[in-house]
């Protein structure tokens, strides 16, 4: 159905003001309170977890950085009165990147990071905007509703860098389309900060042959090895998988109602010790796992479709996902759009469902999980069917 002018005005002027009430909503709420608390209550959402790790750093204390009394002890005054901490599990060199921001007010630095994520995720749009004509030609309209879908909204102004992973993600797959593949294995370096979607995406680009990339990435991974090896001597790796795994533990009891990753979704099910949950997880993450490395080897489905597949499935690979990082599946929405495998109508209802996770309390458990496993299912249904009702359409050479 064609618009006419009227609408297409509107379509355009409606999402820019809705995005400029939340941000001057944003600024009424910083604005008022002090410290950590606000009007609306506390204030930086995961953001106290990063901003402590970075002012352990920077006072020196890097040989503490996994340590629950040391987290603990800088967060004090970051919590609005909670109780415990918010852990840190990152690599030691990320809390050196967050050291930046130790000497500045706690809420002038959370308002910077928010302001780094709004950018990085309208950078993603942008990067991927050349292979998307429906994104080009509606950009004010999808940047609007991508911005306010619950799990992106929520990672973005909650002090998670999801928006970050979703540019590199984005980088990779322009580098790749435009055959810069030394760019995309920057790309893949800098998302070493998040192993566990950097390595598989790492593998996978190794099993589609792109040697290039996969040179430039294992380059920029020992650099990157090197950087943290300075920071945290030569056993960082030890040192960091000892202090993060009883950290890693914990968490996922207290963020149980959050996992989206089948064997966390499960064991918030089933319970933390449930070797049931662990099987049946397993071999769902590790079906999907053979599934991408089967479309990469084989290059079974276009690179869009492949890559748009490919970072739906990287949430569902790990033990541990929380909810925002269903924003992955971005990518793949917007192609299904572009390309009519799916209407307006079931766009609106993906956005809509996202807000299921508002439930997740008296469930104790993410009501979202199912939804992301359904919603990767049907990604890979319907680039799939597409790309084979578009093989068959391609008619063999006849001799004459």
């Amino acid at each position: 159905m064609r618009l006419d002018a009227a609408w297409q005005r509107r379509l355009t002027l409606y999402p820019r003001l809705i995005l400029i009430a939340i941000a001057a909503a944003f600024v009424i709420v910083i604005t008022a309170g002090s410290g950590s608390d606000t009007a609306t209550g506390r204030v930086g959402g995961d953001f106290p977890a990063f901003y402590s790790a970075g002012t352990i750093v920077a006072e020196g204390n890097i040989d503490g950085l996994y340590e629950p009394a040391v987290q603990a002890a800088a967060q004090i005054d970051l919590l609005g009165g909670e109780d415990g901490f918010i852990m840190y599990p990152y690599a030691p060199y990320v809390a050196g990147a967050y050291s930046a921001f130790s000497g500045l007010p706690y809420r002038t630095a959370y308002v910077i990071h928010t302001a780094l994520m709004v950018a990085a995720l309208v950078g993603a749009l942008i990067l991927i905007r050349p292979m998307i004509s429906l994104l080009d030609r509606w950009f004010s309209l999808i940047l609007g509703a991508t911005a306010t879908a619950y799990p992106i909204f929520v990672g973005t102004s909650g002090g998670q860098n999801t928006a970050l992973t979703l540019l590199l993600l984005a980088a990779i797959w322009r580098a790749l389309a435009e055959d810069h593949e030394e760019w995309a294995g920057v790309a893949v370096a800098l998302l070493l900060f998040r192993p566990q979607y950097a390595l598989p995406m790492l593998g996978l680009l190794f099993l589609g042959r792109h040697w290039r990339a996969v040179g430039t990435a294992c380059i920029g991974a020992t650099i990157v090895y090197a950087i943290n090896a300075a920071m945290a001597g030569p056993g960082w790796i030890s040192t960091w998988i000892t202090g993060v795994r009883p950290l890693l533990k914990a968490d996922a009891e207290v963020n149980a109602a959050n996992e989206i990753a089948p064997v966390g979704f499960l064991h918030a099910v089933l319970g933390a010790d449930s070797t049931m949950a662990m099987i049946v997880g397993g071999a769902i993450s590790v079906g999907i796992g053979l599934a991408l490395s089967w479309l990469w080897g084989k290059q079974r489905l276009d690179l869009d479709s492949r890559f748009a597949v490919t970072a739906a499935g990287l949430m569902l690979l790990g033990f541990h996902t929380i909810y925002y990082d269903s924003s992955l599946a971005l990518f793949a929405v917007l192609i299904m759009l572009d390309r009519q495998l799916i209407d307006v109508r079931t766009t609106m209802a993906i956005w809509v469902v996202g807000l299921i996770q508002l439930f997740k309390e008296p469930l104790g458990m993410s009501p979202l999980a199912p939804v992301v496993l359904a919603l990767f299912a049907l990604i890979l249904n319907r680039l799939w069917l597409a790309q084979s009702m578009a093989d068959e359409r391609v008619l063999p050479i006849q001799d004459s």
